[in-house]
């Protein structure tokens, strides 16, 4: 088995590549294969983006795409700023996980045609194996059918479409209290949607001060925040780092490159 890792780095320090904040919520990425006994992780954050590919064995994993039971073959892309929690169904499991390039901040669940052939690659090879994995998504594959489709995932989908939309109107329009809502929403995404939608929105923003020039009081605007101090915060919390220090940080980082 190989494991390919990155040592940590204090917060507000880069490599060149990325930026990285190492005393936020947030946790590294370790690339290659893997076996898992009773894989079970709370509600946990990645700050790269990264593709999980399984190769045996069965779990399910909440995230802002909703609830999926994937299954080997299935491959789950995710982006930048994700946050999942995974339940196993299976007693073992077994994944690769790859470098991705995040390109528009949004994740996926796509059906690998070749298993075999990609597992081979990834035991010797992560970063090839990386590039056959894009070069088959950006190609075409399949969609399997483990996304799960009751009234939660609806509504994690309505607001991933409209962090404006009122969860009061939300709940009276499919015949359900407010505080059915909020308990079921809990439980099936490990947070409140009130936060699942503040979540998305202080993603959506963060993605554009990392990866365009726009000025922060017009990202928060758009993004659907009060103001920039509301914005701030939600930033800070989900990454522990200011929305300044990220746009640093990636010009610093689109310099270097």
């Amino acid at each position: 088995m190989q494991l390919v890792s990155r040592k940590p780095m204090p917060a507000g320090q880069t490599d060149g590549k990325r930026p990285s904040a190492q005393h936020a919520p947030l946790r590294q990425v370790e690339h290659g294969v893997e076996v898992l006994d009773n894989l079970r992780r709370a509600r946990h954050r990645h700050l790269d983006a990264y593709a999980t590919v399984v190769v045996s064995g069965t779990f399910e994993e909440s995230s802002y795409a909703g609830r999926i039971r994937a299954t080997a073959g299935d491959v789950l892309v995710h982006p930048q700023l994700d946050a999942h929690e995974n339940h196993h169904v299976s007693s073992t499991v077994k994944l690769i996980r790859l470098p991705w390039i995040d390109r528009c901040g949004t994740g996926g669940l796509y059906r690998l045609k070749d298993l075999d052939e990609l597992a081979r690659v990834a035991e010797t090879d992560v970063p090839e194996a990386s590039e056959r994995l894009a070069h088959a998504v950006l190609h075409g594959l399949s969609i399997p059918c483990g996304l799960r489709n009751d009234w939660p995932d609806q509504l994690a989908a309505d607001l991933a479409n409209d962090v404006s939309m009122s969860l009061g109107h939300w709940a009276s329009r499919n015949g359900l209290a407010p505080e059915t809502v909020s308990r079921g929403f809990s439980k099936a995404y490990g947070t409140t949607p009130e936060v699942f939608r503040a979540e998305l929105k202080a993603k959506a923003a963060w993605f554009r001060i990392t990866h365009a020039d726009d000025r922060l009081g017009e990202i928060a605007a758009e993004a659907g925040f009060a103001d920039q101090a509301h914005m701030t915060r939600w930033i800070h919390r989900l990454t522990g780092l200011s929305p300044t220090t990220w746009r640093g940080l990636a010009t610093g980082r689109r310099y270097l490159s």
